[in-house]
Order: structure tokens, then sequence, then C-alpha cells
């Protein structure tokens, strides 16, 4: 009978182990043994065989997986916080802001911001300064520390040709806007039930926003438009309602605009908060276009 190679190793090993050096006389040849004792010793051999340790497999990273992962990953985490970065305004300073906000008295206040520069904001030389399509530059708590307990955040609003506001509301306060230049037609809507309220706005005029009221405004123009906001909180908040109602569980948008729409298609064209601003509607631009009027993307 002739026996696997695994097994002729196990005999190997068990006859260094158990057979003596100095007298052969006493071993039995496997092939002397009778078949009944043959085949006990195949299954003790089997046992024994499956009893030995097997080499351990080394692991090795896949390195290429691992950088295209990360790569993949860092690439979506600086995506998110970028367009977050762009669409809020982020704290310039937490620190002072936090002891601002817990300064006793206005003098302890006047004390956290010692330099005439602490009280200096340029709208022009922030980031959102733009008529492309064009954006809103809020002085409050967040970018301009000075505003924290004056209750109030200055807003600039730059709307390029035909560019707009799109439909939102400030969740802690009323609204005032002041138009400089241009002409903006503006919606406010207070509540339901409430009529909606529409304005044209030109230089030196203004409309006020209540408090949570739905609002948006378009530049009609086909020059740059600029406007002034003043809103009674330093940390008034906006909230665009299209970006928020697409935001909810799609059986709740589904059930809302009804079975036939295709929300995956319309939810596509939501524009990202971005500046704040975004642009119109085309047969504006093409109307600008006829007219010979060029379009100015910058101030």
């Amino acid at each position: 009978m002739q026996l696997p190679a695994s097994f002729q190793k196990v005999l190997s090993s068990i006859s260094k182990k158990t057979a003596p050096s100095d007298n052969h006389s006493d071993i039995t040849l496997f092939n002397d043994l009778p078949d009944s004792e043959k085949q006990a010793a195949i299954v003790k051999l089997q046992a024994l065989a499956d009893a030995q340790p097997k080499p351990k497999k080394t692991w090795r990273p896949n390195w290429k997986l691992a950088i295209m992962l990360f790569a993949g990953v860092s690439f979506t985490i600086c995506a998110i916080i970028a367009s977050v970065a762009i669409a809020i305004d982020v704290d310039s300073n937490p620190d002072l802001v936090s002891k601002l906000r817990m300064a006793n008295t206005n003098l302890d206040r006047m004390n956290l911001l010692p330099k005439d520069s602490d009280w200096f904001f340029d709208f022009t030389k922030q980031e959102k300064y733009t008529f492309s399509p064009g954006g809103v530059i809020n002085a409050n708590a967040a970018t301009f520390p000075a505003t924290v307990g004056q209750g109030m955040t200055l807003a600039m609003l730059n709307l390029g040709p035909c560019s707009m506001l799109p439909p939102h509301i400030h969740p802690r306060a009323t609204n005032f806007v002041v138009a400089i230049s241009g002409t903006t037609r503006t919606f406010m809507i207070a509540e339901n039930g409430a009529r909606t309220v529409e304005e044209t706005l030109q230089a030196g005029q203004m409309t006020i926003f209540p408090t949570a009221s739905v609002h948006t405004m378009m530049n009609v123009g086909c020059e740059n438009a600029q406007l002034v906001s003043a809103l009674s909180s330093d940390d008034a908040g906006t909230h665009n309602l299209a970006n928020a109602f697409f935001s909810l569980p799609s059986n709740f948008t589904q059930t809302i605009l009804g079975g036939d729409v295709n929300l995956q298609s319309v939810g596509s064209h939501i524009p990202a908060v971005g500046t704040g601003s975004n642009f119109g509607p085309d047969a504006c631009r093409a109307a600008c276009a006829a007219k010979g009027k060029k379009i100015r993307r910058e101030w």
C-alpha cells in the first residue's frame, strides 16, 4: 500500500522521536502489518497530519486600494467643507465672540475690542462680494465680532443682471431692505393666508420683510443692482426653502408634489446655497441681449 507524502512525513517525524537510535530489532515495517492494523494506522496518521500546525498567512496591505480610498474620502470631505464654508457665515474669531457674549457690561465688551481695526468692516473685501451671479455679504456676529450685542446684522446684497435671491426666510430677524442702484423686484409672504406683497425698488426706495416671512427678489434690469439690508439680530439666520424642502425624505416630498413628479430630476435643478444669489431666468438675459445691453458680471 502506497502512503501519501504527508503521511510519510508524519511517519518520519514519529520514527525520529520514538525509535531507539541503538536498537532496530523491534521495529515493524508498515508493509509487514496486517491489513486491519494498516487501516488503523492510516486513520491515526490522518489525525496526526490534520493536527500539524499550518503555516500562517502573512497579511499584506493593498496600498494601491488604500491610497485610492483615502484620496476619494479626502476629496469628498474637502468638497463638503468647501460647499458649507461658502454657503454659511463661519465665525472669524469664535473665542472672541464667546467672550463678547459672556461679557457682563458694555465696558467689558469695549475692552475686548481695543483696536480701531476691530470696529472696521470692508464689504468689498469679503469672499462673497461678487456680481456673478451675485452675493449676500453679512456684517454679523460671525464675520464682524463688534456686532455682538448690538442687535443688528447689516448686509450688502449684490445682484448681477437678471440674478436673484431664491425664496428664503430669516428665522430670527425682521429685514429692512434699501435699494442703492438698479431695479429689483421683491416678493414677500408673511404666513399662510396672507397675500403676496410685491414691490419694485429703485435707488433710495425700501421695503420690509417681517421676521420669518418668505421673501425673494430679482434684478429685473440689465445692469448690476445693489441693496443694503438691515436685520434686527446679530444672528438672523437664513433658510432657503427649496433646499430645505428637497432635504426631506423622498416619501414626504413625493407625497406633497404628487406621484407623477420625477423628484431626482426636479431636485437636481435646485441651485446650491453658494454665495446666496443664483442666476435668474434665461428669458431675462435674452431680453437684455436683444436690447444690445452688455451683461456685466463684475462691479
